[in-house]
């Protein structure tokens, strides 16, 4: 058999080959997943429901609960990020950090936040959007203080009485106050919070409801809307 005859026939086998392999991994890629009311697609894939190859790596996300109540969470800085929603055509999530969101939501005052951690990014998969505020948590406040600061006060007190239910509290203060304040008043836990658009200083209680927004990240992945557009 002539020998250029046999590499054309080498190259065919390799070349289709090569094209069925892309088509298993578009067929099983292609259609996103849901979790709870979110559509899952590139550059996300879902742990255990969907293969890596179908996400960009450092992406992979874990869906908890069931129908319309479930919901996907992704780890950052050792924490769960609860995702409320994704922006494919911005590249964009709004999220919240789901131990905060509990400790803010809770009335039983017995949610221990301590395990809280500082939000570092890897620079190359996820940024903080601009135009949003921070603030800085102080942990284990006794009453004397957490009363003397009403406004900062945020989790486990009576909005309606503004009594502490313990004796120990969180105050969030914003960027600007806390350099006023430091963290010697309380415990030695200090933590960045992030919320979504800005705080004006305002009435007692409007700081927790700044922080149960949640806040956005940008993400950065390469782009698949090429192939998926092509079919694969």
């Amino acid at each position: 058999m002539n020998q250029n005859l046999c590499i054309l026939i080498l190259m065919f086998l390799l070349l289709t080959e090569a094209s069925f392999a892309l088509g298993f991994y578009y067929q099983n890629c292609s259609v996103p997943i849901s979790c709870g009311r979110l559509n899952i697609s590139y550059p996300f894939y879902i742990q255990g429901k969907q293969e890596s190859f179908c996400g960009y790596p450092g992406f992979q996300l874990s869906c908890h609960g069931d129908g319309e109540d479930a919901y996907p969470l992704l780890q950052l800085s050792g924490n769960n990020y609860t995702i409320h929603n994704i922006d494919y055509q911005r590249k964009s999530l709004l999220v919240s950090n789901s131990l905060l969101s509990g400790y803010l939501e809770s009335t039983a005052c017995n949610n221990d936040i301590s395990s809280l951690h500082n939000l570092t990014l890897p620079n190359d998969q996820f940024e903080l959007a601009s135009n949003q505020a921070d603030f800085f948590l102080l942990y284990n406040c006794n009453s004397s203080v957490v009363e003397s600061c009403p406004k900062y006060k945020v989790g486990c007190f009576d909005q309606a009485t503004n009594k502490t239910r313990s004796n120990t509290s969180v105050l969030a203060l914003p960027r600007d106050e806390y350099p006023k304040f430091g963290s010697h008043k309380c415990g030695e836990e200090v933590v960045v919070a992030h919320a979504r658009g800005r705080y004006e200083n305002g009435e007692v209680g409007l700081i927790q409801k700044v922080l149960s927004r949640g806040f956005e990240l940008n993400w950065f992945a390469s782009d698949c809307s090429r192939c998926q557009d092509s079919g694969g």
